[in-house]
């Protein structure tokens, strides 16, 4: 029995994670991202098992995150690219105790992989999951959960910039209830560049 993990560099291999998002993802099933990504083709016993997507995270920044490196929006966007967002996880097939080992294999290459294409040094991966759901699978791996956002509105009207008026766009306001609030986890236990001092990473955040 052997994992395998490779980046997603060709057309094909991408078209390939892309198909795997869209015909399996059991609540975001599109392929579309924002940004920064890489894509992870994830194979076992050499037949592709699922895919693994890193990239740039979203704004505004939810307060948890922003709580847990002690830092203000401003303060946290000089540091954005150096915190990734975990975009899609996605298995074809359900293998036991699978999903573990496929996040610390991620985890240890991540940076390498991050830093190669990106030149930025990644300090944490984030994720964020229904807040009914309990993240079984990364909790075994360690990641820590640090809070929720904050929802969407229950009745949210449609704006637009183009055509409201900015009393109606004011009217049609409604802060967030909670609804659809999501679980936020996150790791920093990444795997470090053998290239590089095993102490410089300890010493990125604190330079922000």
């Amino acid at each position: 029995m052997s994992l395998k993990i490779h980046i997603a560099n060709s057309k094909s291999d991408k078209r390939l994670a892309d198909d795997i998002v869209v015909k399996n993802h059991s609540y975001v099933a599109s392929s579309r991202t924002v940004g920064r990504v890489i894509k992870y083709l994830i194979y076992y016993d050499n037949s592709v098992v699922g895919t693994f997507w890193v990239g740039s995270g979203f704004k505004p920044t939810p307060k948890a995150i922003l709580s847990y490196f002690n830092k203000s929006q401003s303060e946290f966007d000089k540091m954005f690219n150096t915190v990734a967002d975990n975009k899609r996880y996605c298995m074809i097939k359900k293998i036991p105790n699978l999903g573990t080992q496929i996040l610390k294999k991620i985890r240890n290459r991540v940076r390498d992989d991050w830093f190669e294409k990106y030149s930025d040094n990644l300090l944490a991966i984030v994720t964020t999951i229904g807040d009914d759901k309990k993240g079984s699978v990364y909790l075994a791996d360690n990641w820590e959960i640090i809070g929720k956002t904050s929802g969407l509105p229950k009745n949210r009207n449609a704006v637009s910039m183009k055509w409201n008026s900015k009393e109606e766009i004011n009217s049609n306001y409604v802060k967030p209830t909670g609804e659809n609030k999501k679980k936020i986890l996150i790791t920093t236990k990444l795997g470090l560049d053998k290239n590089r001092e095993i102490g410089y990473y300890n010493s990125i955040s604190d330079s922000f």
